[in-house]
């Protein structure tokens, strides 16, 4: 007689999962890759957009951020959506090479020189003067009595007068000289935060000086130290983190008539977008968005309406842009500018938004929300949404297979529907991401740098969604966990 064929011997739970993961049927993972459950999907999604703006791959999140603030600057916010509330109430005068040329005085100046702009400035009743110089060095100087008499006038006609002072001094040395110190005229925390040599942000708070701290213990840094002093009835925001500056493109007026140039040219919307991404430095407006009086025209004999305009009841800066003093600082939208424009344009942005600048963090319910968990919330909904539409994607799949051969117009029908999907599945992901972060915008002040890698994120979850990546971790981990169904061999042995 024929010997029986021997029984394979039933392998153990472990020896299966192996046997499974190493050759996975592809067919029943076909499948199960089409039965994902709503729960799987998302936590999918959710888990990839979590590592992709937590871990900043390659640096991604950084760039993405800053680049599309410049962007921004140049194309949306700035043309378009930036006020000229604060251009109208902050001003510069400006110390340039011309005017050290026409004035025919080495640099430094004497605080003779100092005193006279600065007495000049009050002559045209300021709303505020804030000088950007550094007063470090102690070289002897006699008319140091000059600049403590300006400040002792400025105090007697109730015109706020601020100095700056030195954050990083060598040999302990005082932040202002002692003799300037004395006067008690309020010193302030020039810093300026750079990336990559960009202003793109301003700090909140700094070095106190000889300022009283506030209740928390901190003190502001320059712009919104004058602007709490100057605009009392405009309470600050709670403001942490810190501001994300935003750049105006049309600067005012009067810069082109002492700068020569041509600040008005504005180019068409559909010729700035071809400028902003392939040549930039094309649409840098060459000159400040503030307005600027030269120092020489300041102290011209010839009384000039225009510089009248430009410092009465304005908040004023005092400062310089000078080739040898290396105070020069990228804008998005001007290029090179000295580091006073900073200064000034922080000032603007928090007049133009009532106290309420943009920022880097979000405060929702008195809780402070950095970027990173900010962008995290954001995708939230967006992810809800896609995996409920990739759901019902998936289930009108399954009805045009079950449909194969009833009425041909309903099958023709989900089918363009189905492509159509298809074709409109990024840009549904774009248009979602975006409508979130504009709530950002409107409802916590968070700024278009700050959310914006939703976008880019949303954008690659739809991909994820559209190659059906989640249905294809489901179907391989079900079946190495689970296992297929038994074939009709295995059932009758």
């Amino acid at each position: 007689m024929a010997e029986q064929p021997k029984k394979k011997k039933p392998r153990g739970a472990v020896r299966n999962v192996i046997h499974r993961v190493r050759r996975p049927d592809r067919v029943h993972m076909a499948l199960l890759s089409e039965r994902a459950p709503f729960w799987f999907v998302a936590a999918f999604l959710f888990a990839f957009s979590v590592f992709q703006i937590e871990m900043n791959p390659f640096g991604f999140s950084d760039l993405t951020q800053r680049y599309t603030q410049d962007i921004a600057d140049l194309l949306i916010t700035g043309p378009y959506f930036y006020g000229a509330e604060g251009r109208d109430n902050v001003s510069v005068v400006l110390i340039d090479e011309s005017t050290l040329r026409e004035t025919n005085q080495p640099w430094p100046w004497s605080f003779a020189q100092h005193a006279k702009v600065l007495d000049a400035i009050r002559a045209y009743k300021p709303k505020a003067v804030i000088v950007d110089f550094l007063f470090v060095d102690p070289r002897p100087d006699p008319t140091v009595p000059q600049m403590q008499d300006q400040i002792a006038r400025y105090k007697k006609h109730n015109v706020p007068l601020y100095l700056m002072g030195a954050t990083e001094t060598p040999y302990g040395e005082s932040p202002l000289r002692p003799d300037l110190a004395s006067t008690g005229v309020p010193i302030l925390d020039p810093t300026l935060p750079v990336y990559n040599g960009v202003a793109r942000q301003y700090d909140v708070t700094g070095k106190c000086f000889n300022r009283k701290p506030r209740a928390d213990g901190t003190c502001y840094t320059t712009a919104l130290q004058v602007f709490a002093d100057v605009y009392p009835q405009q309470k600050l925001e709670p403001l942490n983190g810190e501001l994300e500056l935003v750049w105006g493109t049309a600067p005012n007026p009067y810069n082109a008539t002492w700068m020569g140039k041509d600040c008005g040219h504005q180019p068409t919307p559909l010729m700035r977008i071809y400028l902003a991404f392939f040549d930039t430095s094309s649409v840098l407006n060459p000159c400040p968005y503030n307005g600027v009086v030269p120092v020489k025209k300041l102290l011209g004999e010839n009384d000039d309406p225009d510089v009248a305009a430009l410092i009465k009841d304005h908040v004023v800066f005092y400062g310089g842009s000078l080739e040898g003093a290396q105070d020069k600082i990228y804008s998005p939208v001007n290029g090179l500018v000295a580091g006073v424009f900073v200064h000034a344009m922080a000032m603007d942005n928090l007049v133009t938004y009532h106290g309420d600048p943009e920022q880097n963090v979000m405060t929702v319910g008195g809780t402070v929300i950095s970027t990173n968990p900010a962008q995290i919330l954001a995708i939230v909904p967006v992810i809800l949404v896609l995996a409920w539409l990739q759901r019902q994607r998936t289930r009108r799949k399954k009805r045009l297979e079950a449909r194969q051969g009833s009425k041909e117009h309903s099958v023709t029908f989900e089918y363009f529907l189905d492509k159509t999907v298809e074709t409109v599945w990024h840009y549904l992901a774009f248009g979602l991401a975006l409508g979130v972060g504009f709530l950002l915008t409107k409802a916590s002040g968070l700024s278009v740098a700050n959310w914006v890698e939703v976008v880019f994120v949303s954008v690659e979850l739809a991909a994820m969604l559209l190659v059906g990546a989640p249905g294809s971790l489901w179907g391989y981990l079900h079946h190495v966990a689970v296992g297929a169904p038994p074939t009709e061999e295995e059932s009758s042995a």
